[in-house]
Protein backbone atom coordinates (compact mmCIF):
# COMPACT_ATOMS: atom_id res chain seq x y z
CA UNK A 1 0.00 0.00 0.00
CA UNK A 2 2.94 2.38 1.18
CA UNK A 3 4.46 1.95 -2.43
CA UNK A 4 1.36 2.19 -4.23
CA UNK A 5 0.34 5.32 -2.67
CA UNK A 6 3.81 7.50 -3.17
CA UNK A 7 5.30 5.18 -5.87
CA UNK A 8 2.57 5.17 -8.30
CA UNK A 9 -0.31 7.15 -7.14
CA UNK A 10 2.47 9.99 -6.03
CA UNK A 11 0.19 10.60 -3.26
CA UNK A 12 2.65 12.23 0.09
CA UNK A 13 -0.59 11.28 2.30
CA UNK A 14 0.64 8.03 3.57
CA UNK A 15 2.18 7.67 7.56
CA UNK A 16 2.44 4.91 10.16
CA UNK A 17 1.79 4.88 13.45
CA UNK A 18 5.12 5.84 13.87
CA UNK A 19 4.87 9.46 14.12
CA UNK A 20 2.20 9.49 16.62
CA UNK A 21 4.99 7.29 19.20
CA UNK A 22 8.50 7.54 17.96
CA UNK A 23 8.86 11.07 16.22
CA UNK A 24 11.67 12.09 18.94
CA UNK A 25 13.42 8.88 18.84
CA UNK A 26 13.23 8.67 14.59
CA UNK A 27 14.94 12.03 14.70
CA UNK A 28 17.22 11.62 17.65
CA UNK A 29 19.24 9.00 16.03
CA UNK A 30 19.07 9.91 12.67
CA UNK A 31 20.67 13.10 13.92
CA UNK A 32 23.14 11.16 15.94
CA UNK A 33 23.78 8.09 14.22
CA UNK A 34 22.73 8.87 10.59
CA UNK A 35 19.97 6.33 10.22
CA UNK A 36 16.75 5.65 12.48
CA UNK A 37 18.39 2.56 13.65
CA UNK A 38 18.28 1.00 16.85
CA UNK A 39 22.05 -0.14 17.19
CA UNK A 40 20.85 -3.32 19.42
CA UNK A 41 18.63 -6.66 19.64
CA UNK A 42 16.58 -7.93 22.61
CA UNK A 43 19.14 -10.59 23.69
CA UNK A 44 21.45 -7.54 24.84
CA UNK A 45 18.65 -6.98 27.44
CA UNK A 46 19.69 -10.59 29.00
CA UNK A 47 23.59 -10.26 28.63
CA UNK A 48 23.76 -6.36 30.35
CA UNK A 49 25.05 -6.04 34.02
CA UNK A 50 23.12 -3.08 34.31
CA UNK A 51 19.54 -2.24 32.69
CA UNK A 52 18.85 1.89 33.06
CA UNK A 53 14.89 2.44 31.72
CA UNK A 54 14.11 6.03 31.06
CA UNK A 55 10.60 7.07 31.19
CA UNK A 56 9.42 3.83 30.44
CA UNK A 57 6.99 1.78 32.49
CA UNK A 58 7.88 -1.45 31.36
CA UNK A 59 6.24 -3.32 33.87
CA UNK A 60 3.14 -2.77 32.11
CA UNK A 61 3.75 -1.45 28.92
CA UNK A 62 6.63 -4.09 27.52
CA UNK A 63 5.52 -7.09 30.41
CA UNK A 64 7.31 -10.06 28.49
CA UNK A 65 9.99 -7.95 28.10
CA UNK A 66 10.40 -6.48 31.38
CA UNK A 67 10.22 -10.40 32.87
CA UNK A 68 13.19 -11.17 30.81
CA UNK A 69 14.80 -8.28 32.80
CA UNK A 70 13.61 -9.81 35.98
CA UNK A 71 15.26 -12.58 34.97
CA UNK A 72 18.74 -11.27 34.02
CA UNK A 73 18.64 -9.70 37.28
CA UNK A 74 17.88 -12.62 39.22
CA UNK A 75 20.33 -15.38 37.36
CA UNK A 76 22.91 -13.07 36.82
CA UNK A 77 23.21 -10.43 39.07
CA UNK A 78 21.98 -7.36 37.01
CA UNK A 79 21.18 -3.84 38.06
CA UNK A 80 18.28 -2.11 37.11
CA UNK A 81 17.70 1.86 37.32
CA UNK A 82 14.57 3.69 36.59
CA UNK A 83 14.22 6.67 35.78
CA UNK A 84 10.93 8.64 35.84
CA UNK A 85 9.20 11.65 37.34
CA UNK A 86 6.23 8.87 38.54
CA UNK A 87 6.82 6.32 41.03
CA UNK A 88 5.56 3.14 38.75
CA UNK A 89 5.38 -0.20 38.99
CA UNK A 90 8.80 -1.09 37.47
CA UNK A 91 10.47 1.43 39.74
CA UNK A 92 9.50 -1.39 42.33
CA UNK A 93 11.87 -3.78 41.17
CA UNK A 94 14.27 -1.41 40.98
CA UNK A 95 18.03 -0.93 42.32
CA UNK A 96 18.15 3.23 42.33
CA UNK A 97 14.85 5.15 41.25
CA UNK A 98 15.36 8.60 40.19
CA UNK A 99 12.68 10.63 40.22
CA UNK A 100 13.27 13.60 38.16
CA UNK A 101 12.06 16.85 37.07
CA UNK A 102 9.75 16.57 33.36
CA UNK A 103 11.52 17.51 30.96
CA UNK A 104 15.01 17.39 32.59
CA UNK A 105 16.34 13.75 31.29
CA UNK A 106 18.85 16.04 29.12
CA UNK A 107 20.68 17.40 31.61
CA UNK A 108 21.07 14.09 33.83
CA UNK A 109 22.72 12.53 30.63
CA UNK A 110 24.79 15.83 29.79
CA UNK A 111 26.12 15.55 32.97
CA UNK A 112 26.78 11.83 32.80
CA UNK A 113 28.97 12.99 29.57
CA UNK A 114 30.89 15.07 31.17
CA UNK A 115 31.30 12.89 34.13
CA UNK A 116 32.72 10.37 31.69
CA UNK A 117 35.00 12.74 30.29
CA UNK A 118 36.63 13.78 33.70
CA UNK A 119 36.73 10.35 35.50
CA UNK A 120 38.53 9.21 31.94
CA UNK A 121 36.07 6.81 31.14
CA UNK A 122 35.81 7.54 27.54
CA UNK A 123 36.76 4.94 24.54
CA UNK A 124 39.26 7.21 22.72
CA UNK A 125 39.98 4.40 20.14
CA UNK A 126 36.40 4.08 19.18
CA UNK A 127 35.58 8.71 19.24
CA UNK A 128 38.58 8.06 16.69
CA UNK A 129 37.45 5.77 14.54
CA UNK A 130 33.58 5.67 14.41
CA UNK A 131 32.82 9.54 15.92
CA UNK A 132 32.78 13.17 14.40
CA UNK A 133 31.97 15.89 16.22
CA UNK A 134 32.89 14.74 19.57
CA UNK A 135 34.44 17.95 20.99
CA UNK A 136 31.16 20.07 20.47
CA UNK A 137 29.30 17.58 22.17
CA UNK A 138 31.02 17.38 25.03
CA UNK A 139 31.42 21.02 24.95
CA UNK A 140 27.64 21.50 24.85
CA UNK A 141 27.15 18.98 27.66
CA UNK A 142 29.27 20.81 30.03
CA UNK A 143 27.45 24.29 29.08
CA UNK A 144 24.31 22.31 30.31
CA UNK A 145 25.81 20.12 33.11
CA UNK A 146 29.18 22.14 34.31
CA UNK A 147 29.07 20.16 37.83
CA UNK A 148 26.88 17.53 39.22
CA UNK A 149 25.42 21.09 41.10
CA UNK A 150 23.88 21.94 37.81
CA UNK A 151 22.42 18.76 37.25
CA UNK A 152 21.07 18.80 41.02
CA UNK A 153 19.72 22.35 40.08
CA UNK A 154 18.24 21.28 36.89
CA UNK A 155 16.66 17.89 37.77
CA UNK A 156 15.40 18.07 41.36
CA UNK A 157 17.42 15.47 42.26
CA UNK A 158 19.59 14.48 45.41
CA UNK A 159 23.97 14.76 44.44
CA UNK A 160 24.23 11.17 46.52
CA UNK A 161 21.67 9.56 43.94
CA UNK A 162 23.33 11.30 41.22
CA UNK A 163 26.70 10.41 41.86
CA UNK A 164 25.17 6.49 42.65
CA UNK A 165 23.97 6.43 39.25
CA UNK A 166 26.89 8.19 37.52
CA UNK A 167 29.53 6.04 39.01
CA UNK A 168 27.52 2.81 38.34
CA UNK A 169 26.69 3.74 34.41
CA UNK A 170 30.53 4.63 34.53
CA UNK A 171 31.93 1.21 36.07
CA UNK A 172 29.31 -1.17 34.17
CA UNK A 173 30.29 -1.62 30.79
CA UNK A 174 27.60 -3.87 29.77
CA UNK A 175 25.27 -1.37 29.91
CA UNK A 176 21.77 -1.18 27.66
CA UNK A 177 19.74 2.34 28.37
CA UNK A 178 16.61 1.81 27.14
CA UNK A 179 14.09 4.38 26.76
CA UNK A 180 10.13 4.84 25.61
CA UNK A 181 7.45 7.59 25.71
CA UNK A 182 8.55 9.39 28.73
CA UNK A 183 11.66 10.55 26.92
CA UNK A 184 9.48 10.36 23.31
CA UNK A 185 6.09 12.24 23.80
CA UNK A 186 8.36 15.30 25.29
CA UNK A 187 9.08 18.89 23.71
CA UNK A 188 12.61 17.90 24.64
CA UNK A 189 12.38 14.58 23.03
CA UNK A 190 14.87 14.59 20.71
CA UNK A 191 17.49 16.21 22.41
CA UNK A 192 16.68 13.64 25.47
CA UNK A 193 17.28 10.82 22.82
CA UNK A 194 20.56 12.75 21.71
CA UNK A 195 21.89 13.15 25.13
CA UNK A 196 21.35 9.41 26.14
CA UNK A 197 23.10 8.27 22.15
CA UNK A 198 26.29 10.64 23.37
CA UNK A 199 26.86 8.97 26.56
CA UNK A 200 27.13 5.53 24.76
CA UNK A 201 29.26 6.76 21.57
CA UNK A 202 32.01 8.31 23.68
CA UNK A 203 32.35 4.89 26.12
CA UNK A 204 31.98 2.77 23.06
CA UNK A 205 29.44 1.39 24.41
CA UNK A 206 27.29 0.23 21.83
CA UNK A 207 27.19 -2.50 19.03
CA UNK A 208 28.78 -4.64 21.51
CA UNK A 209 26.70 -7.85 23.61
CA UNK A 210 24.79 -6.24 26.78
CA UNK A 211 25.80 -2.65 25.83
CA UNK A 212 23.95 -0.24 24.00
CA UNK A 213 21.12 2.66 23.20
CA UNK A 214 17.37 0.70 23.02
CA UNK A 215 14.79 2.45 22.35
CA UNK A 216 11.27 0.45 23.25
CA UNK A 217 8.50 1.43 20.63
CA UNK A 218 5.30 2.97 22.26
CA UNK A 219 3.07 0.72 19.77
CA UNK A 220 3.87 -2.87 18.46
CA UNK A 221 4.51 -1.61 14.54
CA UNK A 222 6.28 1.63 15.23
CA UNK A 223 9.38 0.38 13.87
CA UNK A 224 7.77 -1.68 11.46
CA UNK A 225 6.60 0.83 9.87
CA UNK A 226 9.90 2.48 9.85
CA UNK A 227 11.91 -0.06 8.37
CA UNK A 228 9.73 -0.14 4.92
CA UNK A 229 9.85 3.72 4.62
CA UNK A 230 6.36 4.29 6.06
CA UNK A 231 6.83 7.55 7.58
CA UNK A 232 5.94 10.32 5.27
CA UNK A 233 9.60 11.79 5.39
CA UNK A 234 10.40 8.44 3.66
CA UNK A 235 10.58 7.24 0.57
CA UNK A 236 8.77 3.46 0.39
CA UNK A 237 10.92 0.43 1.14
CA UNK A 238 13.74 2.67 2.94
Amino acid sequence: ANKLMKGFIGSPHVDTNSRLCMASTVAGQRRVLGSDTVPGCYEDLDTADLVVLVGSNTAWCHPILFRRIQQNRAERGAKVVVIDPRITATAEDADLTLALKPGSDSALFAGLLAHLADAGLLDPGYIERHVAGFDAALANAREIAPDIAAVVARTGLSEADIAAFYALWAGTPAVVTAWSQGVNQSAQGTDKVAAILHCHLASGRIGKPGAGPFSLTGQPNAMGGREVGGLANMLAAH
